[in-house]
């Protein structure tokens, strides 16, 4: 069966040329109209307006006795006297321990006695070189006698005075390790002396903020099982980086008059550094890391503008910014992954302002 072909007159196909483009046109109008892709993408920004920012850092520290020391016998013997109460509190100078020195004693008169004969040795051959009775090698002779047992009386005493243990400093003491009239040996640790009035609070901070740590900085730390927040302030910072762990430690003190600070304890503790009076802080979900650095997107005129950023003081919720951006801009805060540079935008809210106190959060 042959098909019959259709023949299309010029002026027909004219007309259906003008219907097809008056119908592109109407769905055009209709496209514009009823905002579609061409519609501006809304957006959530953060205008930049300068304010202060009290920077502080939370980390954890460990508290230590401000001066600590093992109380060691030099000297083996006998315990003939503990002048100390366990977990009592000593003064400087006074005496903890006696140990046994009778055959040291002895040994001390002896030394004495000889020493007397010996300077009396001197001194009349000293009489008898002045009238030529005797040669002046005999005399040095007498002379280092006399100095050999001089050294054996002052080596005999600083043996007697080992027998006695003084405390070095005020402090507390520990429990002790030994008993009236027991033994002890050569280098036996007795008992531990502490000063914990002051404490020292031992902590580290990371290496950005190592220049900001001085002495003066205050401090603020909390213990666990305690309700009460103690204060203290800075007074040393190490001079290097733990490469370990890329941080400085340092050490502040605090006053423990009424002892309840306890050496060894942890703590949790806040650090106050320098207020920055004109702060430019950003939440820290508009930040945009990159092979290159940081970035932020603004919106200028509609459109979106990326800027190379610098960064101060970062935290757990937001960042402070140093450089590449200016107060008044608009931060770009939702959106980022579906926004390009030059895309149309416009802002659907403002985000509330930055706390004017910032920490970071820091584990050791």
């Amino acid at each position: 069966m042959k098909r019959r072909m259709t023949r299309w007159s010029p002026a027909l196909l004219s007309a259906l040329v003008v219907m097809l483009f008056a119908a592109c046109g109407d769905k055009e109008e209709q496209t514009a109209a009823g905002g579609g892709a061409v519609q501006p993408m809304a957006v959530q920004v953060h205008v930049l307006k300068a304010e202060a920012m009290d920077n502080a850092i939370t980390t954890t520290g460990t508290l230590m006795a401000n001066e600590e020391v093992d109380l060691v016998s030099e000297l083996a013997g006998r315990v003939t006297a503990i002048g100390f109460q366990e977990g009592g509190n000593v003064s400087a100078g006074q005496v903890l321990v006696r140990i046994n020195d009778d055959e040291l004693q002895a040994q001390l008169r002896k030394a004495e006695a000889n020493l007397k004969l010996g300077k009396d040795d001197e001194g009349r051959k000293k009489q008898l070189l002045a009238v030529s009775g005797i040669s002046q090698e005999q005399y040095d002779a007498s002379q280092a006698q006399f100095a050999a047992l001089q050294a054996d009386a002052d080596d005999l005493r600083a043996q007697v005075a080992k027998s006695t243990i003084r405390a070095p400093f005020s402090g507390k003491v520990g429990l002790r390790s030994v008993s009236e009239g027991g033994y002890v040996g050569n280098n036996a640790i007795i008992a531990k002396l502490q000063q914990i009035d002051p404490i020292k609070i031992d902590f580290a901070v990371p290496e950005r903020y190592g220049r900001s740590m001085t002495a003066g900085n205050m401090i603020h730390f909390t213990l666990e099982g305690d309700t009460a927040t103690y204060t203290g302030e800075v007074y040393a910072v190490e001079p290097s980086v733990e490469t370990a762990t890329r941080t400085v430690r340092v050490r502040a003190r605090s006053n423990n008059k009424d002892g309840r600070l306890i050496p060894g304890s942890f703590a949790k503790v806040d650090v106050r550094l320098q207020e920055v009076n004109d702060a430019l802080v950003i939440p820290a979900e508009a930040l945009i890391p990159d092979i290159q650095g940081q970035k932020v997107l603004l919106m200028k005129g509609g459109k979106v503008v990326s800027a190379r950023v610098q960064l101060g003081t970062r935290t757990a919720n937001s960042v402070q910014l140093t450089s590449g951006v200016q107060p008044g801009d608009s931060v770009i805060v939702t959106g980022l992954l579906a926004l390009r540079e030059g895309a149309a935008v416009r802002a659907l809210q403002t985000t509330a302002p930055t706390k004017a106190a910032t920490t970071d959060s820091t584990v050791r």
